[in-house]
């Protein structure tokens, strides 16, 4: 991005209001929210239903019986923070027979809070546009109350925020919460490493590294104390995790049963691409800053995720508007049709998705699904989604490669 445009995205700051922004954030949130009002496909409801059904308010890291049943219900597959988020929601809801509901409605509207409060980071990471382009996202409305990532979302997008601001010991403070909501943004530390060392900062970077693991320890350590199997569960479940479920192993093995994955497969293929992307942020003449390059690792990170589940979009949303913004102008006006062509069959592939689970359920049934959606046709555009996030990605990469170097000409240029 050229030197002109960068201190008029700093003046616009000055002119522009956020208001509306978050007006018409929550706005969109709300519809989303009356368009699954019951929670329908949610985390958040079925969640409750396993563990907080009886109003109980169990511990959600210890096992328990499901009522009415003999069945022994795990701890919840979620860090230590999203955890004690469901577990404290609870206790507002009157026990009642769609108590379900009205936990599920709470959580949302936590989350179109949030999903306000996220917005007006990428307006101040990037530009109020850009930050519209996030909020108005069909893909990241429809997947917002799938379950509780916009948490550890907003934690993140503030953690990068603090880091561009220097504040670098509440940017790890914020980045250790985010990593203990979700546990995705432990990825940036890549990008953070490299920025600190190239700018010759061991101290700063070993520093914060120390803050960022300490905090971290020390919101988990009461879980640990309370039930340390509860707590570990989490880790070894996505550890034994097998491959499936949207992603890109399932859909591939869709379209050509002969070929078939294993974790062999899964480790090598995240190794790879960690590799490249560290190469490439390694290549980049100007040392760049964490909100421009985050978005790659983030996406690395997913790309070859054992699983892709729907609320992932609003982690790469989120990140790749903010990338966009430092696109340079001759290249920005195609990368953004790009981004709406991924984000367009992003809402696609969810919705088949769905309809994929209904058209299996009741396909032996005497009132078949009117929609149905094949696997064939599932996996194809789960597969087009793909390699449009890819091609988005790749020439973004090109496009801020380009640019850090011709920043990088016209700063010789300006010495001489």
């Amino acid at each position: 991005m050229e030197k002109a445009e960068i201190k008029s995205k700093k003046k616009s700051f000055k002119r522009e209001n956020p208001k509306n922004l978050l007006i018409v954030s929550f706005i969109v949130g709300f519809l989303a929210l009356m368009q699954n009002k019951y929670g329908i496909g949610s985390d958040i409801r079925s969640f409750y239903a396993l563990h907080f059904l009886d109003g109980q308010h169990a511990w959600p890291f210890s096992e328990k019986i499901v009522m009415g049943t003999d069945i022994v219900q795990n701890p919840v597959e979620y860090p230590a923070l999203t955890g004690l988020i469901m577990w404290l929601l609870t206790f507002p809801i009157s026990p009642s027979p769609t108590d379900f509901y009205s936990y599920y409605r709470l959580t949302a509207i936590f989350n179109l809070i949030l999903l306000s409060a996220s917005s007006y980071l990428i307006y101040r990471l990037a530009s109020r546009k850009y930050a519209y382009y996030f909020a108005l996202a069909p893909a990241v409305l429809y997947a917002l109350n799938r379950n509780w990532d916009i948490w550890a979302v907003t934690t993140m997008l503030l953690a990068i925020l603090l880091f561009e601001r220097q504040k670098y010991s509440l940017s790890a403070i914020l980045l250790s919460i985010s990593v203990a909501t979700k546990f995705f943004p432990i990825v940036l530390m890549l990008p953070i490493m490299i920025i600190f060392l190239r700018n010759k900062q061991l101290y700063e970077f070993l520093k914060y590294g120390f803050t960022t693991l300490t905090t971290w320890i020390l919101i988990n350590l009461p879980f640990i104390f309370i039930n340390f199997e509860g707590w570990l569960y989490f880790y070894k479940f996505s550890a034994e995790r097998a491959l499936g479920s949207a992603s890109i192993y399932e859909l591939t093995t869709i379209l050509f049963p002969s070929i078939r994955f294993s974790l062999l497969h899964f480790y090598l293929l995240n190794f790879t691409v960690f590799l490249v992307v560290t190469i490439f942020l390694l290549k980049l003449k100007q040392i760049p800053t964490l909100a421009q390059i985050s978005f790659f690792v983030l996406f690395t990170f997913i790309l070859f995720n054992k699983q892709y589940s729907m609320q992932y979009v609003i982690w790469l949303t989120a990140l790749s508007v903010v990338s966009l913004s430092f696109a340079p102008r001759k290249s920005r006006e195609n990368l953004t049709y790009l981004y709406f062509a991924w984000q367009m069959f992003e809402i696609i592939f969810q919705y088949a998705f769905f309809q994929k689970l209904l058209t299996d359920k009741y396909a032996d049934s005497e009132t078949p699904m009117t929609i149905a959606v094949s696997a064939n046709t599932y996996a194809s555009l789960g597969v087009v989604r793909y390699l449009l996030a890819v091609i988005f990605t790749v020439l973004l990469a090109k496009s801020l490669y380009k640019a850090n170097l011709s920043q990088l000409n016209e700063t010789h240029r300006s010495k001489v």
